[in-house]
């Protein structure tokens, strides 16, 4: 409708512009309405006819499915089959896992038992073959010549030591005695510190521990010699008249009353045998006479004489006479020497007169270093070698 105002002579009926605006507002709505209900029946009827359309045509092709080569069962098979080879080659290393393991039980126990009888065979091999060598060897003598022997207080053997022993000098004597020592020293007498015992033999000095030594001299001076830290420690002395000597092991020092005018002549003395390089002592320490040695050991120390012949376990010799004929020989029972209780050698001392002096039982601990007692137990086997 191109005017629908026209329909209404508005003007000839009077009708005022507020009636006029309602009813031209009904007829746009109306015509609206109507123009929606033609545009729903069009879309309804394009559906339709692309529905028929599509219902001449028929369905979509379908694609084939592709079957494979190989049929299923048959990868079902060679999967089975790679699964069972699988299964079968861990079966197998389990098998070689198992073996290796046996072998290697075995290995490792016949290993701890050839360790375990390690000991027992090299023992037997020292005591059943070598010691007997070393034994088959002639006895050495240091000095030979010298004589007398050291004299022995008494008959037989003697108990020689004691908690303390009191020093008295006489006129021209001099004591040389480690500070560690002195229990008491009388105001007489002038007193020094001498820092080495020998000075041709340093090394020996402090590896022995006769360091800072205490020189006391004069008349009538007295010292008390006993070990201030040592309670299983007893002092002895062993005296050496002019024209005897005495090998003496430097560590069971503790001092020495010498000439003033005469200082101690210490001689090596070295043995370069089978029986030395099986023992691995090469030197002996020989001091000579005029001297008075004061020895310590664990427990006391005795002198006895060598005789006929006597053995004592080598870890418990202090020194013996240089004249006599000193000879390792083998300790007396292979138990005792298995077991640790004695070592593989003795010390045999033969063809007297003369003594030997050992301490009652051997002290290992003995401290070290410069101010202590020597280096047992840090460079034993060098100490030993040196005959310290």
């Amino acid at each position: 409708m191109a005017n629908p105002t026209a329909l209404v002579p508005f003007d000839v009926l009077g009708i005022p512009n507020a009636t006029r605006e309602t009813y031209l507002a009904m007829l746009e709505r109306r015509n609206q309405a109507v123009r929606d209900y033609n545009a729903a029946s069009a879309r309804l009827e394009k559906a339709r006819r692309a529905r028929d359309a599509g219902d001449r045509r028929g369905p979509p092709p379908v694609a084939p499915i592709a079957m494979p080569d190989v049929p299923l069962l048959d990868q079902f098979d060679a999967l089975v089959a790679e699964k069972t080879a699988r299964v079968e080659l861990t079966k197998r290393r389990l098998a070689e896992l198992r073996e290796r393991a046996a072998r290697t039980v075995w290995q490792a126990f016949w290993l701890v038992v050839a360790i375990s009888l390690l000991p027992l065979m090299l023992k037997a091999f020292w005591y059943y073959v070598m010691a007997p060598r070393a034994a088959a060897h002639p006895p050495i003598r240091l000095a030979p010549g010298d004589a007398p022997p050291v004299s022995l207080p008494g008959q037989g053997g003697a108990k020689i030591s004691a908690v303390s022993q009191e020093l008295v000098l006489a006129e021209g004597d001099e004591l040389l005695v480690h500070p560690e020592f002195i229990q008491s020293l009388s105001h007489a007498g002038t007193k020094r510190t001498q820092w080495l015992l020998s000075t041709r033999f340093p090394f020996t000095s402090l590896a022995s521990g006769m360091v800072a030594l205490t020189r006391v001299s004069g008349p009538g001076a007295t010292c008390t010699v006993a070990s201030k830290k040592d309670p299983f420690a007893e002092v002895g002395i062993v005296d050496v008249p002019a024209g005897a000597s005495m090998v003496l092991q430097p560590r069971a020092l503790v001092g020495l009353v010498q000439p003033a005018d005469r200082p101690v002549d210490i001689v090596p003395r070295w043995n370069l045998g089978l029986a030395a390089l099986i023992t691995l002592q090469f030197r002996y320490l020989v001091f000579q006479g005029p001297v008075r040695l004061v020895v310590g050991g664990c427990r006391g120390v005795r002198q006895e004489p060598a005789g006929s012949g006597r053995s004592i376990d080598q870890n418990q010799t202090i020194g013996f006479s240089a004249n006599l004929a000193y000879a390792p020989r083998r300790s007396e029972t292979f138990g005792a020497y298995l077991l640790g209780v004695n070592g593989l050698f003795n010390d045999s001392f033969a063809d007297g007169p003369g003594i030997y002096v050992y301490e009652e039982m051997p002290y290992s601990r003995r401290r070290s270093g410069i101010t202590g007692r020597g280096l047992e137990g840090v460079t034993d086997v060098l100490l030993k070698f040196f005959g310290i």
